[in-house]
């Protein structure tokens, strides 16, 4: 079965819509596996120095093209680089020059070779001719004798048939409660609703940075989280796992079949959270149609990562009032300081942070942070009660402020939870730290002065200068890999 893709930047035109409906009727015909993915428009550097929206992360469709994925391209150039230069478009089709993937623009730019009659308007008609075209040119390495008696099916489904389908998807996800329902598998009951008989959704967990700056780099696996296949929902093993760059092949087997699908990546700001396939008819190619559709699943995945934004807030409200309960004023918490280990509170720490950064992570020097977790804490406090536990905390400051030194900011950041950045010139610092924390642990598990264990979760993480990196992205790192370690225990 033969893969071919076709890359546009969306489907909200008359006329891209129309020529794609001729290629999914063609593709139908010939047994051949169509995807298009509308990913946008392509961005110059300049245009992503100064980018304010997260329309950006669409484009990252483009990076799943692969010579495994697809044996021949159809590509809207035009359109896709309608507002860079012809050398970022050169750039553009350059990758699939040197992945060796065949290719034919819709429209004439430079040399490269195009579709038959590029020059007539974009409908049904040619969109056919064009999937024929893609075609010939990959098994026979030549274009075929343009057709001009073709003949395609009319739809049947008229534009308010379609709409209607669209109108019963919204009601659906709309209506249908977000407690305690998978979110996968309630964007498949609803696409299964508004007549889809096939989709996958394929997702990164918690999503991956991307920005212009710092584009992202494509982990190796995806986790299969929801297959629809002939309508119904199939039960899936638990870490369902597969090759990001096989996504189309290897993951779908079940699923996938030839006529047309439309590939979409999902992110949240500016994390990218995977991809989401879905099987589409000639009738679904209403101008716009597509567009909603992917904007009420898009809203849904959103809305799923706020409401787990939303978790993490009220976890952190309930445990500073479990500090304020404990003894600490409201004065602490409005202040710099952690009145009951004389350290920064999570406030004062994040304010002298920035500044630290900014004066002292300059070219050849190192940004080291540390994340540690009291994790005996919650037996300390009920075993032995909050005075015990509050003695604990204050003993793992002294730990930090003796380890990491006077330079460091040490922050009690949450009720047993502190960060450290200490910033060093130092390459093998971060290696004499970890085995002084190792030491530390040690000692304090060792001590016999009081009934209960003091133990030490951390990481520490050494980032060299960069100016493009930000110290929530640092942060974030270390908090992920100490996330981690806590779930692998």
């Amino acid at each position: 079965m033969l893969k071919i893709g076709l890359l546009v930047s969306n489907l909200k035109s008359e006329e891209i819509s129309n020529f794609c409906a001729g290629a999914i009727r063609a593709a139908e015909k010939e047994g051949i596996f169509l995807t298009i993915l509308p990913g946008g428009k392509i961005l110059s550097d300049e245009q992503k120095e100064n980018i304010e929206s997260f329309e950006y992360q669409e484009t990252v469709i483009f990076d799943y093209v692969n010579g495994d994925n697809f044996d021949g391209l159809l590509i809207d150039i035009d359109k896709i680089g309608e507002d860079v230069s012809d050398f970022d478009k050169d750039r553009f089709l350059g990758r699939f020059l040197s992945e060796r993937i065949p290719f034919l623009t819709l429209s004439e730019f430079r040399d490269h070779k195009t579709i038959n009659n590029p020059w007539k308007k974009h409908d049904m008609i040619q969109g056919y001719q064009a999937v024929l075209d893609m075609e010939n040119y990959i098994t026979a390495g030549e274009l075929p004798l343009p057709k001009d008696d073709i003949c395609i099916p009319p739809i049947e489904t008229t534009a308010a048939d379609t709409m209607k389908q669209l109108g019963i998807m919204v009601d659906k996800i709309i209506h249908t409660s977000g407690n305690g329902v998978d979110i996968y598998k309630k964007i498949m009951t609803t696409l299964a609703h508004g007549g889809v008989k096939n989709a996958i959704i394929l997702v990164y967990g918690d999503g991956i940075a991307n920005t212009p700056k710092n584009p992202w780099i494509m982990p190796e696996t995806i986790l299969v989280k929801g297959i629809l296949n002939d309508g119904k929902i199939l039960d899936l093993p638990k870490g369902t796992i597969v090759g990001t760059m096989n996504l189309l092949d290897e993951s779908t087997e079940e699923a996938m079949n030839p006529g047309g699908w439309i590939v979409r990546t999902l992110f949240y700001n500016e994390n990218q959270n995977g991809v989401i396939a879905i099987k589409v008819s000639p009738q679904y190619m209403i101008p716009g149609f597509e567009s909603l559709m992917y904007e009420i699943i898009q809203a849904a995945v959103n809305d799923a990562f706020k409401n787990v934004i939303c978790q993490s807030m009220a976890e952190e409200i309930r445990a500073l009032q479990e500090e304020v309960e404990r003894g600490d004023s409201i004065l602490d918490r409005l202040g710099e300081k952690d009145l009951m280990t004389n350290e920064y509170n999570r406030r004062g720490f994040f304010t002298h942070a920035y500044d630290y950064m900014q004066n002292e992570y300059t070219e050849g020097r190192y940004a080291i942070i540390s994340y540690v977790d009291l994790d005996t804490i919650t037996t300390i406090n009920d075993l032995y009660g909050r005075p015990e536990g509050n003695n604990a905390v204050k003993r793992t400051a002294k730990v930090l402020h003796n380890v990491f030194g006077e330079d460091a900011l040490v922050g009690r950041i949450r009720g047993n939870e502190f960060a450290v950045l200490l910033i060093t010139d130092r390459k093998d610092k971060i290696d004499y730290l970890r085995a002084s924390m190792q030491q530390q642990n040690a000692r304090l598990m060792a001590e016999q002065d009081k009934p209960y264990t003091i133990h030490l979760m951390f990481v520490i993480s050494s980032f060299e200068y960069n100016k493009n990196i930000r110290l929530e992205d640092m942060l974030k790192e270390a908090d992920q890999s100490l996330r981690n370690m806590k779930d692998m225990i």
